[in-house]
């Protein structure tokens, strides 16, 4: 159309010719490639022509063919109407015959299906033997019901479904207690602490090497199995199937048995899968879960018992450490029980997953037991393994008491040290034992317990009376060895069955019952009556320690038994603290309160020694110490300071020092100090002197006071180093975890009336050795400064080569004290009560001038004989020369020489003594002439006076 469109519109001929020539030409190329296409697809054209020819012959062949068998279809048809009976007859012989053949079959199978089973059951292939004997029974009661003959085949076949009922539940049983606990002992046979250490044992290894693997698998089943079963809100499963249903670890719905498996039990939790897959087979899982809620505790029981047994077998090898470690024993036995009865927890989870997808499976009507059930039976069978070991049988019928106060102690001890009626005490009891609402009951509650325990044996099969076989002797100390791990246990039943803050699980409340109204009970009861017996007891205060407890102590010197029963009663409750650290803030209070009560024992004590009579009758080196300045003088001094700094913190044998000496004295420094006390105490001194009755006269009260300083000193450190190592927190702070390694942080107020109670027993022990440093001072004051009708004349038949008879009086007590302190004190506290006492009595005999009426050449040398008699006296107790008696036998000499002699020494030698020692020197030379002429005697003095002034006091 467009080049007809194209012609019409042309204007010339030449453009029409134009137009003509063009579509000529593509004619020309169109018939030129027509051409090329033929020759390229001749062949393939004519192969195509050639099978369609063959394809339409063949159809019209068959097409011939189909008519053919039509018509002889219709021939058949016509010929089968003539024989119509006799083929009838036949097919039915046919089909009699070949159920005939069938039966015949099945009888075959049947007969050797007890072979078959037998042959399943040998290699423990469970499911495959199920299958084929419910397959058989099924038969039988089927097709074959009226065979008589298989009458005792059926009945062989009845009998071996019970037998195989009972095999599958042995089996399960088997897996469920020893199968998946054996890993717990798998070590047990490879060796048994051979380095002596109980910890090392195979029991802990085999918990080691398992731990890691636990940690994920053990420790989430404990905490997921609360629902392994599909509608966890009602156990009962198998009634509402659906197509969309799943059940918890649907990772194996169709559970296969592998036959060429070489171990079927290989993998436990996929035999326990058969196993119960098997029961449900046999239509007998409620049967099944019945027996297995009531065997349980049976079984557990079991455990319990093959661990008893394989512990005891093993510390009875030679090679074996805990032999001789019974609480050792037990602790093994708890942590293994424990970990057997965790894997046993994990088995039950896998048991019910696998009941509650065959219950669904089979359409199953059964009501399952739970996790909370499993727990329940672990915390029966514990209570009852508590039971044993803690005695509790025999300690609920005691009778039950609190405790006696432990500050009736204090009431007689001063007995002892003092010469007086004891003043009435107030009796402050350390604690008071409130019984709790369980209190009342605990007899009944043990009763039932043990009539329950009666009867779930009763419903096992098992005699009511337990056989006894135990690692240890019971004991209520025994929880203190296995509480921690005991708790840890329970934490872990409680976070797995669910319970909630204040809602605890029946074992935890068994355990805490026991502890308040039973072990509590008894040990408050045990405490008060060692403290009583350490206290109030006269023999138990004249007793110290043994040699043989003073080097287990690594002490030097002996204290007193009732400082060490006391600190044992301490260190126990400390132990407790560690062991039961729930209730160690309850122990930090009993030992503040026992503290207390033995502070006002001692300090009791230490007032029957120095009080005697009345507060105004006190003896006098008390009395000396009560006086703020000299107590504060004499705690400045250089030796009482390096007396603290030399203290030794007694711990377990090993001696600490608690700082460093403080600068040595020299010797200078050393007299100027002694002078100064000595100066002190006598200015100190009333007008009358020291009287009999304010002396220690009695050196047994002195080595009391000796012994009752060592021990407040030692009982002091050991408590001041118990309170540094207690860890303190705020009393806001939350509850210790059973956990917690150690003692957990106590309140800080706690430790700090701890301390507070350390210090107060240090600060006695200070009492005690001042006032044994001033009654040795005092006593010198006693013998030695003359009274009335004493010194007064010292001439004419004085005899000269004995000693004064209170000179002799004073050294015999003297080595009386040293004799009683150096078997009660150290050697440091000697020194430090002993130094100094030269320079003392120098000082009263040169005081005694001024008290002597007249001295002639035999009177001094009766003062001179005198100063001997002690200079030698103290050079044995101190084993050093006491040159301060030498002075004073110089200052005496002076009296051989003549006044103006004594003037010109002092001028060329300058002064050896005061001027005040000068003066009673001359006034007692004037005294003794025949004709005292006292004008001299102050022109004596007025000399004395310038010469001083002029060459100075060095004195």
């Amino acid at each position: 159309m467009s080049v007809i469109r194209t012609l019409s519109a042309s204007e010339s001929n030449e453009q029409r010719d134009r137009e003509k020539a063009k579509l000529e030409k593509e004619y020309k190329r169109s018939d030129q490639r027509l051409d090329e296409l033929v020759s390229l697809h001749y062949q393939d054209h004519t192969q195509v022509m050639q099978l369609f020819g063959k394809l339409s012959a063949r159809v019209t062949t068959s097409r011939e063919k189909i008519h053919a068998v039509k018509e002889n279809l219709q021939a058949c048809k016509l010929l089968l109407r003539c024989r119509r009976d006799e083929l009838k007859k036949l097919w039915l012989e046919g089909i009699e015959h070949k159920h005939v053949l069938q039966l015949l079959e099945e009888i075959d199978q049947l007969r050797e299906v007890p072979a078959q089973l037998t042959a399943f059951l040998a290699k423990k292939h469970y499911l495959h033997a199920t299958q084929l004997l419910v397959s058989a029974l099924s038969l039988g009661d089927g097709s074959l019901e009226g065979v008589e003959a298989l009458r005792e085949v059926r009945t062989e076949l009845q009998a071996k479904k019970q037998q195989l009922h009972s095999r599958l539940l042995a089996e399960l049983t088997r897996h469920l207690y020893i199968v998946s606990t054996q890993d717990v002992v798998a070590l047990r046979r490879q060796g048994s602490g051979r380095d002596g250490n109980p910890l090392n044992s195979p029991f802990q290894r085999a918990g080691e090497l398992r731990g890691s693997a636990r940690v994920s698998k053990t420790r989430l089943t404990l905490l997921d199995v609360s629902v392994p079963f599909p509608n966890a809100s009602s156990p009962r499963v198998g009634m509402n199937p659906g197509p969309n249903h799943t059940t918890a670890g649907d990772e194996s719905d169709n559970v296969e048995e592998d036959v060429d498996a070489a171990d079927p039990e290989a993998k436990s939790q996929h035999f326990m899968a058969i196993l119960v897959e098997s029961m449900a087979l046999l239509n007998s899982v409620p049967d099944t879960v019945e027996s297995i809620k009531i065997q349980m505790q049976t079984e557990l029981l079991a455990i319990i018992k093959r661990t008893t047994r394989q512990l005891l077998d093993l510390s009875q090898q030679p090679t074996h450490s805990l032999g001789a470690h019974s609480t050792s024993l037990l602790l093994e036995l708890m942590q293994t029980v424990f970990d057997q009865f965790r894997q046993v927890a994990t088995a039950h989870a896998s048991v019910l997953r696998s009941f509650a997808r065959a219950a669904d499976k089979h359409h199953i009507d059964v009501r399952l037991y739970e996790m909370p059930d499993v727990w329940s039976k672990v915390q029966a069978v514990l209570q009852l393994l508590l039971t044993d070991y803690l005695d509790i049988q025999n300690m609920a019928g005691d009778p039950q008491q609190a405790p006696t106060s432990f500050s009736e102690s204090t009431s007689d001890i001063s007995v002892y040290f003092a010469r007086r009626r004891p003043p009435r005490q107030k009796r402050v009891p350390l604690f008071k034992f409130d019984y709790s609402s369980h209190a009342l009951s605990i007899n009944s509650y043990l009763k039932e317990q043990r009539t329950s325990s009666a009867k779930e044996y009763s419903q096992a099969g098992q005699s009511r009376q337990r056989e006894k076989l135990l690692v240890c002797t019971p004991d209520p100390r025994n929880i203190t060895q296995i509480f921690i791990p005991l708790m840890k246990f329970i934490e872990e039943i409680e976070h797995a069955i669910g319970c909630t803050p204040g809602n605890p699980c029946t074992l935890n409340a068994f355990l805490s019952d026991y502890i308040k109204e039973v072990f509590l009970g008894r040990h408050h009861m045990m405490v008060a009556a060692s403290i009583e017996s350490a206290t109030k007891s006269l023999d138990a205060w004249r007793t110290t320690t043994s040699p043989e407890l003073m080097s287990d102590l690594g002490l030097s010197r002996p204290l007193l038994q009732s400082t060490v029963m006391v600190e044992r009663c301490i260190q126990d409750l400390r132990e407790l603290m560690q062991a039961l650290p729930v209730y160690a803030e309850h122990f930090l209070s009993i030992i503040c309160n026992i503290l207390r009560n033995y502070r006002e024992t001692c300090q009791a004590a230490y007032r029957g020694i120095v009080q005697p009579d009345s507060e105004d009758k006190r003896i006098c080196s008390a009395a000396w110490l009560k006086d703020e300045d000299i107590s504060r003088f004499i705690k400045s001094l250089p030796n009482w300071t390096d007396l603290q700094a030399q203290k030794v913190t007694y711990r377990r044998r090993r001696p600490l020092r608690r700082e460093e000496t403080t600068e040595e004295e020299s010797p200078e420094d050393v007299r100027q100090r002694n002078m100064k006390e000595a100066e002190i105490l006598a200015s100190n001194l009333g007008e009358g002197g020291i009287n009999a009755h304010e002396i220690l006269s009695d050196v047994g009260q002195l080595k009391g006071l000796a012994q009752l300083q060592e021990s407040m000193e030692w009982f002091s450190t050991s408590i001041l180093l118990f309170a540094s190592e207690l860890p303190s927190a705020p009393a806001s702070s939350p509850r210790v975890h059973v956990a917690s390694v150690g003692i957990p942080a106590m309140p800080e107020t706690s430790v700090r009336a701890l301390m507070q109670l350390a210090q107060e027993f240090e600060e006695l022990a200070n009492t005690c050795l001042l006032v044994l440093h001033l009654e040795v001072r005092v006593q010198c004051f006693h013998y030695l400064l003359p009274r009335a009708n004493n010194y007064n004349r010292l001439v004419g038949g004085v005899d000269s080569q004995e000693p004064d008879p209170k000179v002799l009086e004073l050294s015999r007590v003297l080595i009386s004290i040293d004799e009683a302190m150096n078997s009660s004190l150290q050697p440091r506290k000697l020194k430090y009560i002993f130094e100094g006492l030269g320079h003392l009595i120098a000082k009263i005999l040169i005081s005694s001038a001024q008290y002597i009426d007249r001295i002639d050449e035999r009177g001094i040398q009766k003062m001179c004989r005198n100063i001997f008699a002690l200079q030698q006296t103290l050079t044995n107790i101190t084993m050093a020369r006491e040159i301060a008696l030498d002075h004073a036998r110089h200052y005496f000499e002076l009296f051989y020489l003549a006044p103006e002699e004594i003037l010109s020494g002092v001028m060329e030698k300058g002064p050896q003594f005061s001027e005040l020692e000068y003066m009673n020197a001359f006034q007692l030379v004037h005294r003794s002439q025949a004709e005292p002429d006292y004008g001299a005697v102050n022109t004596h003095l007025s000399r004395l006076s310038d010469i001083l002034g002029e060459v100075g006091i060095t004195v």
